[in-house]
């Protein structure tokens, strides 16, 4: 037989049973919080995008005509390697040329080997240390990155050099330089 409750025992019963059901109301009331702040991130980002987007596309002629031109004139090569020993060769001639010495050289891997840029270009590299009169070292540097030779400086490292016994200021250049040629399957911006 069950017996009935009193009338404190009924006020506790509610009271556990309001609490029950506020933390649930709580526990929701968070979850759809968390919820409804992930989707507003995610509209936010979305409008960023369609802003950046809009900007492209007000820039589409633009592009296509920078598009055209990369296909008409970027370099082709049949051989990545060739291609990195000629541009070492045309340094090395160059640097004659300024009469600058080259006291290091070096062929870099392919770095272009990494998926990201495949589709746009393939590239070669070659490091070389270089030590001469300080305006000419500048001079035959400011020749050498150009859209039109599709070369372009990567990492440039320039220093006086403080022990050079020549009258004119030396300088010493380590450099990077790239060269890139269309991919194997065409140009696909």
């Amino acid at each position: 037989m069950a017996l009935a409750l009193t009338h404190r025992e009924k006020r506790l019963l509610g009271a556990c049973i309001g609490a029950l059901l506020l933390m649930a109301t709580f526990i929701l009331l968070k979850q759809f919080l968390d919820r409804r702040t992930a989707v507003l991130t995610r509209i936010t980002a979305l409008e960023n995008e369609k802003k950046e987007n809009s900007h492209w596309m007000d820039d589409r002629e633009f592009w296509d005509k920078r598009s055209a031109w990369m296909e008409q004139n970027m370099p082709t090569t049949e051989s990545l390697g060739t291609a990195q020993a000629k541009l070492l060769e045309e340094i090395q001639n160059m640097a004659l040329d300024y009469q600058l010495q080259v006291q290091k050289q070096q062929l870099l891997p392919d770095a272009a080997d990494s998926k990201t840029n495949a589709a746009v270009y393939r590239e070669v590299a070659v490091e070389v240390r270089l030590r001469g009169d300080q305006t000419t070292l500048l001079g035959w540097l400011a020749s050498l990155q150009s859209p039109e030779k599709f070369q372009a400086i990567k990492q440039l490292e320039l220093e006086i050099d403080a022990k050079a016994k020549e009258k004119t200021p030396q300088a010493l250049c380590n450099l990077v330089l790239a060269r890139w040629f269309k991919p194997e399957n065409g140009f696909q911006p």
